[in-house]
């Protein structure tokens, strides 16, 4: 085993301490794995120290132990990679990085999902001036430090997430000039962009999302050769006004949403190769250009919450591959125009003025999985064919003017879990048809997890590689760096009287039905209890009456159930034991005779039966004659022994409170000391005033 130069053992339920290992001894490893398991390893990496052929040591998910060997421990080995990313519920706590003092050798370096803290550490590029790969997202670094000199191999930097404080500075865009992928998001960098950045000639990957960034955005990052840009979430304004020889035919992910900027979207005549375009939550005005229709690659366009208004060119509609297609919170007005795509899966129209019937306008979105149109001013019948639509999880045509009957072919979808009619003048019977529909099938990874995916960038690396006896292997490890547009399926949703927006998470564990709003009318179908998984159930402002199914008590997951403004029997208290007089005020005197069946020993203005004397009847059925006070509004004795409970606590707090604070009681006394001296004064002034009209008056004097 002393020959061994490689050992791999990742992903499996190893447990053991590395001091006491037979890893010791393996000093001839060049290349050692052991993440994924639970050995216990010294910080100080003590038990590998003599291990000088050691050249790729990956540590991924693995507990260390503090070691006081750190600062002083100086290894025999030069590590070319190191890996020690964890996962937060392995409980990882990599604090410091002084172990690293003496490595001047490596090449790639990944510390990302630990709890190191401090200044970003500028001297571990110096140190490693062969550096490639730096991975050192979800820290606790407190500002960003910018290397002394320049770092002609890096070219892949990850320090997002870390809440650093600072300014990105030319001079920082200087010294990676072979930069191709740069993530610092998730901080707190503030200050202007630096133009300088698309100067950078190879740098293809750039997010600077979730910071402070002010200003406008540099031109030269959309006449460069990125194919990744995102400055989404920061504070950037102004209009994008490129010139007319711009053309980048690079860019294929653009992410400028959650900021400040206006004008027109004019820019994007430039940018015809995109696959995922976001521009949304911004102050954007005029007409959506047609030019859009261009860009024939585009998977997902969000364009929502901004300004837009006028018509929704046709042309838009004729791009193939879009999946996701949000123009939500505009001033869009005019008809839907007819959807040519079949690969549709996320449609949101809402809040905006669009008008006109549906007809036929998106009937051949098969594959439709979300389609909210609330909050515009459709009209006409519900069309049947969103029946043949089998993967749709959420309909919201809340806030419209459709009209006629539910239409029983939306009984077909058998993978709902949000279906919102609210507000629209839908009339008839409530569907009974409703109650074989499974609202929570499948619809998980549809809704939630739907992920446009436009492929992976690959910031791959060998291990293998810097072992120069292995070379059948070049692709066993690498680093796989996702872009994705995660679409954000924001949707909302009346519970509990309240209008939310519900997205993630919050979204995944909704499953709701809202027919509110319109003149439903007949009984509440019992059918509706089979929707087990159900979280609210809202039927207010209709006209349904009859009584409430006992079924409903099935609901078990039921948090919010409103069937408010109908004319239903909501009080029932046949065949009980109740006996005597029945209340007639407020809502007991609009309760009829069949609310009380089965009862003989009761009497009322309700009932045939009417009360001849004053004596309560429950007295002789129980031969008690105590007097009874049926329409109390305060039970006498609850109120005295509350009242005299209230004024004791009183009476003992306040003792309590200027015992404990002496300025409070020095005020206090000094407040009854003037009080009493106040009503001495008065009580001789009175005194004397008396005295004096009493005498005044036995003169025969007056006043």
């Amino acid at each position: 085993m002393s020959s061994i130069r490689i050992l791999n053992l990742e992903d499996n339920e190893f447990t053991d301490s590395v001091v006491s290992s037979p890893f010791t001894s393996l000093t001839s490893l060049e290349f050692l794995s052991t993440s994924g398991n639970h050995f216990d390893i010294p910080s100080s990496l003590g038990p590998l120290a003599n291990h000088s052929r050691l050249k790729v040591l990956i540590l991924d998910d693995t507990k260390l132990t503090i070691d006081t060997k750190v600062a002083s421990l100086i290894p025999r080995f030069q590590l070319m990679v190191l890996s020690m990313s964890n996962s937060p519920s392995r409980g990882f706590e990599l604090t410091s990085l002084g172990f690293l003092k003496h490595q001047y050798d490596l090449r790639i370096l990944d510390l990302s999902l630990n709890y190191i803290s401090g200044p970003f550490p500028a001297w571990l590029l110096e140190n490693n001036t062969k550096l490639e790969k730096l991975f050192m997202a979800n820290n606790l670094f407190t500002t960003l430090e910018v290397p002394s000199m320049t770092l002609f191999n890096l070219s892949e930097l990850d320090i997002s997430n870390n809440n650093m404080r600072g300014e990105l500075t030319t001079e920082f865009c200087a010294n990676v000039p072979n930069m191709s992928y740069l993530n610092l998001s998730a901080n707190r960098l503030e200050g202007n962009i630096p133009p300088e950045l698309g100067s950078i000639k190879s740098l293809y990957v750039l997010d600077l999302s979730s910071n402070n960034f002010l200003g406008g955005l540099p031109i030269q990052l959309l006449d460069s050769k990125l194919g990744h840009l995102n400055v989404a979430y920061n504070k950037l304004q102004g209009e994008i006004v490129l010139s007319d020889h711009t053309m980048n035919p690079h860019l294929s992910r653009l992410r400028l949403d959650h900021n400040l900027f206006t004008g027109s979207l004019f820019f994007l005549s430039s940018l015809v190769d995109l696959w995922v375009l976001d521009v949304s939550n911004n102050n954007f005005t005029g007409k959506l250009p047609r030019l859009i229709t261009n860009m024939s690659l585009l998977l997902a366009l969000d364009l929502s919450k901004n300004q837009l208004d006028g018509l929704i060119p046709q042309e838009i509609c004729y791009l193939g591959d879009l999946e996701y297609f949000d123009l939500s919170d505009n001033n869009l007005s005019g008809p839907l125009p007819f959807f040519i795509s079949k690969s549709m899966l996320h449609i949101h129209l809402n809040r905006n003025k669009l008008n006109g019937t549906l007809v036929h306008a998106l009937s051949n979105s098969y594959g439709l999985v979300t389609l909210d149109l609330s909050e515009n001013e459709f009209s006409g019948r519900i069309p049947y064919w969103l029946g043949n639509f089998s993967q749709l999880s959420i309909l919201s045509l809340k806030g419209n003017s459709f009209y006629g009957t539910f239409p029983e072919q939306l009984c077909k979808l058998k993978s709902l879990s949000m279906i919102d009619l609210s507000e629209n003048n839908l009339f008839g019977p409530l569907p009974s048809c409703l109650g074989p529909m499974d609202l929570s099938k499948d619809y998980t990874d549809k809704v939630i997890s739907s992920t446009t995916e436009m492929g992976d960038v690959i910031i791959g690396w060998s291990p293998w590689s810097y072992v120069r006896t292995i070379k059948s292997h070049p692709e066993s490890f690498h680093i796989k760096m996702k872009e994705e547009f995660q679409a954000p399926h924001t949707v909302g949703f009346t519970m509990k009287g309240r209008f939310d927006s519900y997205k993630g998470y919050a979204l995944l564990k909704m499953v709701g039905l809202d027919f509110s709003c319109n003149q439903f009318s007949g009984e509440i179908p019992p059918e509706i209890a089979i929707l087990q998984e159900m979280l609210t159930l809202n039927l207010s402002h209709n006209k349904l009456t009859g009584r409430i199914p006992m079924s409903l008590s099935s609901l078990t997951k039921i948090e919010s159930i409103d069937l408010s403004y109908n004319n239903l029997i909501v009080f029932n208290v046949s065949y009980n034991n109740l006996s005597g007089a029945i209340p007639h005020k407020n809502q007991f005197g609009t309760f009829i005779e069949n609310n009380y069946y089965g009862y003989h020993l009761l009497c009322g203005l309700t009932l045939s039966k009417k009360c001849s004397t004053t004596i309560n009847v429950n007295c002789l059925a129980t031969k008690s004659c105590a007097t009874t006070k049926e329409d109390g509004f305060i039970d006498e004795e609850t109120f005295y022994i509350s009242f005299g409970v209230s004024y004791t606590m009183v009476g003992l707090v306040i003792p309590v409170v200027l015992f404990i604070n002496p300025q409070w009681r020095y005020g206090w006394f000094h407040y009854v000391e003037l009080v009493i001296t106040t009503c001495q004064s008065l009580f001789i002034t009175c005194y004397y005033f008396v005295q004096d009209g009493f005498r005044k008056l036995s003169r025969g004097q007056t006043f």
